[in-house]
């Protein structure tokens, strides 16, 4: 008897986030392409020791589970993941998500169109949790990338239909997005996927970044719908978060672009990067700490370039357009279409 090997494996890394569970799985459950032998769960426990694993064990008997001792960081979880993962599509989801009906469909439909297309993601809505309910508000629509490669997104600002248009886009977001395994493969780095330097944060911009330079696509479509729920912290911890969230996102920043960017393409916006990238944020609180860490990080980070050097589809011309200056045709598009509302966030999104 043949065993039916599913479309789409959905990789959802945990850490103490029983409370979202429930709905988390009901929403896959509720999918209009729906079945076990069609898609595969796997859930990845980050050492978080508050019952999640024994919860799925006891009601979502069709959800596989790893549970690791210690938390060994987003990237290297979700390249756990991948490894047990038998679909040709993967989508990776935080647990506290919950999709609309026909998200993985559209997705699914999208991807088999166009065998270019290695990611995919949609419109991510904040779920109001003190309300209860869903809200209209972004949570991200994916993610564009200013000259001086500044992360930048949408979140916090209400639909009013700027983005309802099909377009290619820098970078996905991992909070639920579904990217094509055979691309994955194409994009791997010895034996990870998804850098696993990276403990929090930016690997999916990362990920994308390679895709890019790989000559995939990587696509947003209005027609995925989902909403992520955002967890409240008590006050006296918001600030050591924020500091600790910044230090992350400074030393990533600058390991992408070590990694990723063309040479001539670096040389070529110096002045930009030097006076926004180095001088304007050494002082922002948490960099003197993160810069011993980017220093630790950079021998591997320099192995890895040379894997990706050596692989790019594409030239130096075709990557700068994925960097916007005002003035450009590009920045004028998303202009018109509400960029103000990116230009006016932090780089941690």
């Amino acid at each position: 008897m043949s065993i039916q090997i599913p479309d789409i494996s959905i990789i959802i890394v945990g850490y103490k986030a029983k409370k979202y569970l429930d709905a988390c799985f009901e929403s896959i459950q509720h999918q209009t392409i729906y079945s076990p032998s069609n898609i595969e769960v796997i859930y990845i426990d980050n050492a978080s020791f508050d019952q999640s694993i024994t919860h799925i064990q006891r009601h979502y008997k069709w959800v596989s589970t790893v549970r690791n001792t210690k938390n060994i960081g987003f990237a290297r979880a979700l390249n756990q993941g991948i490894r047990y993962a038998s679909g040709e599509y993967l989508m990776i989801m935080n647990p506290d998500v919950i999709l609309d009906n026909n998200y993985l469909e559209n997705a699914l439909n999208k991807m088999k169109h166009d065998k270019h297309i290695a990611a995919i993601g949609g419109k991510i809505y904040q779920y109001d949790l003190n309300q209860g309910k869903k809200t209209k508000v972004f949570d991200t629509v994916g993610i564009f990338a200013y000259v001086d490669r500044e992360i930048l997104s949408a979140r916090g600002v209400e639909d009013e239909g700027q983005f309802d248009d099909v377009e290619e886009i820098f970078s996905i977001r991992n909070i639920c997005a579904m990217y094509r395994k055979s691309a994955i493969e194409d994009a791997k780095m010895f034996s990870e996927y998804f850098d696993e330097n990276f403990f929090l944060y930016l690997e999916d911009v990362d990920m994308c970044w390679r895709l890019h330079m790989l000559g995939w696509k990587v696509l947003f479509s209005p027609k995925l719908i989902a909403h992520h729920c955002r967890n409240t912290r008590k006050k006296a911890k918001i600030e050591e978060y924020k500091i600790t969230k910044w230090r992350a996102f400074l030393v990533n920043e600058r390991i992408m672009l070590l990694k990723n960017e063309f040479r001539s393409n670096i040389l070529g916006d110096l002045y930009t990067l030097i006076k926004k990238r180095i001088i304007k944020s050494f002082w922002r609180a948490g960099w003197f700490k993160g810069w011993f860490k980017y220093m630790k990080m950079i021998p591997d980070a320099l192995k890895k370039r040379k894997i990706i050097m050596s692989r790019k589809r594409v030239t130096k011309n075709e990557m700068t357009k994925w960097f916007v200056r005002k003035g450009s045709r590009r920045y004028n598009y998303y202009k018109s279409k509400s960029l103000e509302i990116y230009a006016k966030l932090p780089s941690t999104y």
